[in-house]
């Protein structure tokens, strides 16, 4: 038994933000029919990079879901679309303010057809701002958000926090609207950049306690602690050091065999600087495997810095199965969280062609053979 078995989710996102809501969800068991437009679908289906025509950001994103092309503009589209929110438990919408609507899938709209659904939009700052009815993508949520202000200015970030961010927060705000004791329409608006600058606690609380944006070096977090950092190895690799309990701190450097500068680290401007210069020596003089095998296990609070594939590598991502196979076509992420009884009842599916289910669901809905075959001429489903 899933924790979510008996939900049913319409998807009627693109990309990261909403997509990768209905993910969790499916991976806890629900039902979750993703609504693409004919023709084009989501266009995460094309990321690049591919492998063997297939996105492996799709195939993360949208695995255990069903897939229905449905032309939401044509009038018989709508129906179809009516009919498949009428026994939904949660509709989740990532078009511009206004857009939805426009078709006919408001709020009040579907509220009329399904009197108890739980109504999830996800859009860059909001249904009431007038900012989201700009175009954006993440590097501009994070820019908006000020996450891109910390680190190398002009560097493109390799992770997707804002459409992350967001995505986690609706899945929350939906699971907590489920939850209520009284079941009744919800209506949720998640904001992308809000919910990115709602993770920076220690910039804000920084920002807040002193009237100032943290700069480079300002407080522990922003580097301005030798014990709190990361140091170059001989092999051009890095370790991360975080030995801010005293013990942490008192093993570390009884390890590397500078008792002397323990006290120095809350000395003087001088006192750290020397702290600094000892530990970036220290460290250049043996790789990354030289010391991850020596101050791991010492509690010491060092670990490597690792790519990518050196994590996925690991011990503990194996332990955990982070990646795994999909009908033996290649890996993809796996959820991390485990639970007994188990989060998902069933093993996890692959992520469908677009109106892969076109036919199953039309036919859950009440439409015959040859009435879904005329639609799918008329190019209203796919």
């Amino acid at each position: 038994m899933g924790f979510l078995d008996d939900l049913k989710v319409v998807d009627a996102t693109r990309l990261l933000p909403g997509g990768y809501c209905t993910m969790l969800l499916s991976d806890m068991g629900a039902e979750v029919v993703k609504v693409e437009q004919p023709g084009l679908g989501d266009y995460m289906r094309a990321t690049p990079p591919t492998r063997k025509g297939r996105s492996p950001l799709h195939e993360t994103v949208n695995r255990n879901k069903l897939s229905i092309g449905i032309d939401l503009k044509e009038p018989e589209g709508k129906q179809v679309m009516r009919r498949l929110l009428k026994d939904a438990d949660v509709f989740v919408e990532g078009f511009r303010p206004g857009a939805i609507g426009r078709l006919g899938f408001s709020f009040p709209d579907v509220r009329r057809v399904s009197p108890k659904i739980v109504y999830c939009s996800i859009s860059a700052y909001g249904q009431g701002d007038r900012l989201s009815s700009m175009p954006a993508h993440d590097v501009n949520f994070q820019a908006m958000a000020g996450t891109l202000a910390y680190g190398k200015y002009g560097s493109v970030p390799q992770l997707q926090l804002g459409d992350m961010v967001s995505g986690m927060y609706a899945a929350v705000a939906i699971l907590g609207a489920l939850a209520m004791k009284k079941r009744q329409a919800v209506r949720i608006d998640v904001p992308i950049v809000q919910s990115l600058l709602s993770w920076m606690v220690m910039p804000v609380s920084a920002y807040i306690a002193t009237g100032e944006a943290p700069t480079e070096g300002s407080s522990l977090i922003f580097g301005s602690t030798p014990y709190y950092n990361t140091y170059r190895t001989s092999d051009g690799k890095r370790v991360a050091v975080a030995a801010i309990e005293h013990e942490f701190w008192r093993n570390l450097v009884r390890e590397l065999g500078v008792p002397e500068i323990e006290q120095k680290r809350f000395g003087t401007k001088d006192d750290r600087a020397v702290v600094a210069r000892t530990l970036t020596r220290i460290f250049a003089g043996r790789p990354r495997a030289h010391w991850e095998s020596r101050l791991m296990s010492k509690d010491t609070c060092v670990t490597p810095v690792l790519e990518v594939d050196e994590a996925l590598g690991s011990e503990w991502a194996k332990a955990g199965s982070l990646l795994f196979s999909l009908d033996g076509d290649g890996q993809i992420l796996n959820n991390p969280v485990k639970a007994s009884p188990e989060v998902r009842s069933g093993p996890f599916t692959r992520a469908p062609e677009l109106g892969e289910h076109t036919g199953r669901i039309m036919k859950s809905l009440g439409y015959s053979a040859s009435q879904t075959s005329r639609l799918k001429k008329a190019g209203v489903v796919q």
